[in-house]
């Protein structure tokens, strides 16, 4: 038995089929009339909808088989896949491809194969539509166009289901936008305002000014940045794009955020510290670290007054241990279970008065997960709180 080929273009084919969502999913009435419809006008005891994941063959929908999936090594439809255009197998055992294959030497006995590539608008052939007999046989011409008819409604289903995914993600994302917008926004907004209204108020001297100017210059830049940083992370989630890495000194990294919070810190007298090896490196997607490390000083800041911020990293392994610590008012214990949670209404007001929308954390959570992380809390009501994440210091370590 041969064992069928890779395609040229294999991982760019199977991140095209992870985009629609199909391997696993529940069967779907749509697909499962289409199969039925192919093998009643092909004459034939088997039709399925497969698709060629990594190592398997799973099948959308079927009639005539009791699995739902095979080895890829013994797919027919791996085969078929290679081609621009239909597989038939007349008689698989006269094949040297097939005639050891164990479909063939045993259930469900194979003879005749006939699949049609399910090729994307982008040119990746995710699987097949195919039928199935027990006995050598071929196509007529007329079954021939029928399947290909079929195959063309399953590609049509494949995009309408890919269409909704996106507009899914796109309405999830434009929420998560702006309630992410309302809530990081809202600290250098505020800051912001508050110099206007002071520069007003006292009609402040030119050298006054000189020295404010520049903490309004940053403040801008602090809301222009996370702005940015916010619309080019939707863009490329939606969009399915990988993310960047890139080796940064982490210091530096930690000292860029702190510095752009100085004055939120100075509001309220908190004292900000810096605990990390100036040679450490870490390998990041620097605008989602920065949004990770903003949110958790920012909300520590929230909840401490006259109090003491620490940052402090480590290596643990091939990870990088980070935490954030503050002296504040702590976190009640009812509140930890549900953190990190979307949907949960976790904003409370801080030692000033201060709300948010309370979904900062959840997108920190996510973000540290994307990057092959992990986040966790310890926290004592009226002493301190201690957020803890780790980033893989390794490119190996990333997800895909």
């Amino acid at each position: 038995m041969q064992i069928p080929g890779i395609p040229a273009n294999e991982q760019e084919r199977l991140h095209a089929l992870r985009e629609y969502e199909l391997l696993d999913s529940e069967s779907e009435k749509e697909f499962d009339e289409i199969v039925a419809l192919a093998s009643f006008i092909c004459q034939t005891p088997i039709s399925t909808i497969t698709l060629i994941d990594e190592n398997r063959q799973w099948f959308k929908a079927h009639v005539g088989l009791a699995i739902r999936e095979t080895p890829r090594d013994v797919a027919f439809c791996a085969y078929a896949i290679l081609q621009p255009d239909i597989t038939i197998v007349n008689d698989a055992k006269q094949d040297k491809r097939f005639n050891e294959n164990p479909l063939v030497t045993g259930s469900p006995d194979i003879r005749f194969y006939a699949g049609l590539p399910l090729t994307t608008q982008e040119g990746f052939n995710l699987g097949t539509i195919c039928v199935i007999d027990t006995k050598p046989r071929d196509l007529t011409h007329e079954q021939n166009k029928a399947l290909q008819v079929l195959r063309n409604q399953v590609l049509k289903l494949f995009e309408l289901r890919r269409k909704n995914i996106l507009l899914t993600k796109m309405h999830d994302m434009q929420q998560k936008l702006l309630s992410i917008i309302g809530h990081d926004l809202r600290g250098p907004i505020n800051s912001l305002n508050g110099l206007l209204l002071m520069t007003e108020k006292y009609k402040l001297s030119a050298a006054d000014l000189d020295e404010i100017l520049p903490r309004m210059r940053m403040m801008v830049d602090t809301a222009d940045n996370l702005l940015n940083n916010l619309l080019h992370w939707a863009k490329n989630h939606i969009e399915g794009k990988a993310t960047a890495y890139e080796t940064f000194n982490l210091h530096t990294l930690v000292a860029d955020v702190a510095g752009s919070l100085k004055s939120v810190l100075a509001e309220k007298n908190n004292e900000l510290t810096i605990h990390i090896d100036p040679a450490h490196t870490i390998i990041v997607n620097r605008n989602i670290f920065e949004f990770i490390l903003r949110n958790l000083i920012v909300n520590a800041n929230k909840f401490t007054s006259q109090g003491q911020i620490q940052i402090v990293s480590a290596l643990n392994g091939p990870k990088a241990l980070i935490t954030v610590r503050d002296n504040g008012v702590g976190i009640r214990p009812e509140r930890l279970a549900t953190l990190f949670e979307w949907g949960k209404s976790n904003s409370t007001k801080g030692t000033k008065g201060e709300t948010g929308s309370g979904l900062g954390l959840p997108m920190v959570k996510e973000f540290v997960e994307q990057m092959g992380g992990k986040i966790w809390v310890e926290s004592t009501p009226e002493e301190s709180t201690a957020f803890h994440f780790t980033i893989p210091v390794n490119r190996e370590e990333r997800p895909i």
